[in-house]
């Protein structure tokens, strides 16, 4: 692996962010999204540079919650990864483990507390990213069905009209879904 070169989110990189982003992931987000990762202190953005080029091949952007959450059943403060991308060419080099550890590290600073648990929703269809959670640490949230089946959100990402015209679907329909598992659990190494 390259020495990536990895730092928060400035106001200079959005666009490059956004860009990257719209390549990588078909959920439209509002230009607030991007500025709150900027300006509230809850939030945390870091991106990932290719040290010959000094341009973003990976962001990963996350929110610390303070407040309980009956979603994941958890009554202390929890960490949620909000979107996490690579480039499919800078895939599979411990980039994404390592940018997930990193944005825990700059939203967890309290030694003395022990990490909070982390979630976040992937897609029905991202099998990929499913198991990348899995392998840190992170589980599906069970549902609340007597099978044991996962939880389910439905219906939470929104695609823009036609938005296949600027990107690239790969073969395995990664985002065919609208619905979302909830992973959560502690990132272990």
């Amino acid at each position: 692996m390259s020495d990536f070169i990895i730092r928060p989110l400035v106001a200079s990189d959005v666009e490059k962010v956004k860009k990257l982003h719209a390549t990588l992931v078909p959920v439209s987000y509002p230009p607030s999204f991007f500025l709150h990762l900027l300006i509230q202190n809850s939030h945390s953005c870091l991106i990932a540079l290719e040290p010959s080029t000094d341009e973003p091949v990976a962001w990963v952007s996350a929110s610390l919650q303070k407040s309980n959450s009956s979603l994941i059943r958890s009554p202390e403060p929890h960490i949620q990864i909000l979107t996490l991308g690579v480039l499919p060419e800078y895939q599979h080099r411990g980039l994404a483990k390592r940018l997930v550890w990193e944005v825990i590290a700059s939203l967890h600073n309290d030694p003395s507390v022990p990490v909070p648990p982390v979630y976040t929703h992937v897609c029905t269809t991202n099998t990929p990213a499913q198991a990348f959670y899995e392998h840190i640490g992170m589980r599906l949230l069970p549902g609340s069905n007597p099978s044991g089946a996962p939880y389910v959100a439905k219906n939470l990402y929104n695609y823009p009209p036609a938005w296949t015209d600027h990107v690239t679907v790969p073969a395995s329909r990664l985002f065919e879904s609208r619905d979302a598992y909830v992973l959560v659990g502690k990132v272990t190494g």
